[in-house]
Order: C-alpha cells, then structure tokens, then sequence
C-alpha cells in the first residue's frame, strides 16, 4: 500500500517522465551528466539539406528497422509540439532536429538514442551519469559499428566520415559534460575560461549546445575538433580538461566559504524560501534559486533530505511543467502564467511547503 502510495505520489511531481538511467544516477558536487555523439552519413545521398524528400533514405530506414528491432521508433511528423519539446528536454534528440529531423531510435531506458536526418543522416548518442567518459564512446561505437555493418558510410581515406558541418568531418565525435559551475560563475572567471578553452578547440555553451544559453549555472563542456585527432586522444583531453575545471571549482568554492561565507548563506537561504513559498516561479528564477540550494548542499551550509538537483532542474523545463498541467486536466486562460504557477507548486511540493 505504502508503495502505491509513493509511486502516486512520484507521478504527480512529474519523476514518472524522467529518463530511465537518469532516474537510478546519484549525484556528484560538479560533474552532471555526459554525452558522446557521432555524426555519419550515408554513402553516395546529397546530405539531408539537399535532400528533395525523404525517398533517397528509404531503404536506410528499411536495414535500421531490420537492426534497431529492440528500440522504440518515433516519426517527428507524428508528435504534438510538447512532445518534441519533452524530447528535447530529456536531450534525446536536439533543438534542430524538432524543425527538420524525420525519425529517432530510442532505447529502454532512453541512454541511447539516434536521430535520422538531423543535420546528418545518422546522429548516434550515448548519455550516462557517473560514467567515464569512455565507457559511453564504447556504447556508441558499438551501435556504430553494428550500424556500419548494414550501411555503407560516407568515408574518405585522408579526412575520415565526411559531415554536413565541416567541423565534424574526421572523426564526427562530439563529447560533453554538464558542469555545474556556480563559483566559477561568482568570480567572474567563466568568460575568461570559457576564453582560454576556445584557444584548446573546446567550448562552453548552455545546456542544450549550440545556441542556449545557461541556465542554473550549468555549462556544458564539449570538443569542437574532430580532425587531427583519435576518438580516444578527443575523449582523453576532454576528461583531463573536465577534471582541471572541476577542481578549479572546488577551490573557488573554498574561497567563497573563506571569503563570501555570509553572502553565499544569505543566497541559500533566500533561494530557500523563495523556492518553498512562491506562487509563481519563471524558469530562470527557479533554476537561479536550485542552483544556489545545491551549492547549499555541497558546503553543508543546509540539509534538505531528498534534494536531487539534476531531476528537479529537469522538472522545472517547461514541457515537463506542462505535462503536469496536462494530467490536472484544468480550464487555463494564461499558459505562460499557468506554467509559472504550477512550476511554483512543484517546488513547494518538492521541498514541504505549503
């Protein structure tokens, strides 16, 4: 009974909509989740911008159903706007693959998905938490490699997989890792690192790449060569590079205890109860407000049993918001003002409030 009573429980806050593997990840002080992504196309087809109609790739799509027999098939054509954004959210399938994608594969529990006609024919991803980095290349290369076995790939001898984007030609791997960096946000040392990486063919950008901004102060760290270099030298480089920004974190936020201890309670607490009592909550704000509650956490400046930082930033996107909305299955004159109000409601749910 207590069960029943919790999985209820565990669906109105909307947890029911999170990703499998990220539903059974723990939490580390920086480190998020990670991803690695390969880009291939198919040999002899005009990219999928050149692409007059779908008829070219038919009988791509006719070997991957015949090899993706365990993974869910989902048409783009065929989802509601919300349900492409839910996708999105869950970094399933990208921003732009919502407006000209045709088709996903996605595994049981979602740590793989692959996306048909994005910027590139096949667009392979892997996504863990507490994973090394390489442990989700092997996943992907896998798939790659099994994959490769029924299509022939467009491939050249001196510059490796040949891409849509020049930047991905040669090895057409992308790897990132979410960071959550709020002291390095606080000293105003962001831009200059975010700076120094460029210079290294790294970059920083928001959680959904290309194009987002942060949010809740967290960045995502990822390559930007994918020429010149072995899948493992771009995977190594990116995981002593992550380390280095993970640690310089950790002693930013042992000057912020030293030097800003005050100020840093005072945004906790005042995050805290915002988060507990307000009746309207835009995303930014919330974000701002878990972000500093999870720095809370870390410092041990306050308890919060049952506080998942990386769920509850999820939560509060607005197509999961709107799920909840949807299953309440109530008359709204404002959406924009219904979202914020029910992303308050979560909050005080999630942290006992009234």
């Amino acid at each position: 009974m207590k069960s029943r009573r919790w999985n209820r429980q565990v669906m109105m806050m909307g947890y029911d909509h999170i990703s499998p593997w990220m539903q059974e990840s723990e939490e580390l002080p920086v480190e998020m989740s990670a991803r690695v992504r390969l880009a291939r196309n198919v040999s002899h087809l005009p990219f999928p911008y050149m692409m007059k109609g779908n008829e070219a790739i038919a009988p791509v799509l006719e070997k991957l159903e015949e090899t993706l027999t365990d993974y869910r098939r989902v048409e783009m054509a065929g989802l509601q706007f919300e349900d492409k954004a839910l996708l999105v959210e869950k970094h399933l399938v990208s921003p732009l693959f919502t407006k000209q994608g045709l088709l996903s594969y996605i595994n049981e529990d979602e740590s793989v998905s692959i996306m048909v006609n994005e910027e590139d024919h096949l667009r392979i991803q892997a996504m863990g938490v507490g994973l090394p980095m390489m442990d989700l290349y092997r996943k992907a290369d896998a798939i790659d490699d099994m994959l490769e076995s029924e299509v022939d790939y467009a491939f050249d001898e001196k510059y490796g997989y040949l891409t849509a984007c020049p930047t991905n030609v040669g090895t057409g791997l992308r790897a990132s890792v979410m960071l959550h960096l709020p002291a390095l946000t606080f000293g105003s040392r962001i831009q200059p690192l975010s700076a120094n990486l460029s210079r290294f063919g790294f970059t920083l950008r928001g959680i959904y790449g290309e194009g987002s901004v942060p949010l809740g102060h967290i960045y995502q760290l990822s390559n930007q060569l994918t020429l010149g270099q072995t899948e493992e030298e771009i995977i190594n480089n990116l995981d002593e590079l992550k380390e280095r920004i993970v640690e310089e974190e950790m002693e930013m936020r042992s000057w912020l205890e030293s030097e800003h201890l005050l100020e840093v309670k005072d945004s906790v607490y005042r995050s805290y109860g915002l988060l507990k009592h307000a009746y309207r909550m835009p995303l930014k704000e919330a974000a701002k407000c878990l972000s500093d509650l999870k720095l809370g956490t870390d410092l041990s400046l306050i308890e919060l049993e049952g506080f998942q930082f990386q769920k509850w930033i999820q939560l509060i996107q607005p197509a999961f918001v709107k799920m909840r909305l949807n299953e309440k299955d109530i008359e709204i004159t404002s959406l924009e003002h219904a979202v914020e109000e029910e992303r308050a409601a979560l909050m005080r749910q999630l942290l006992g409030g009234e």
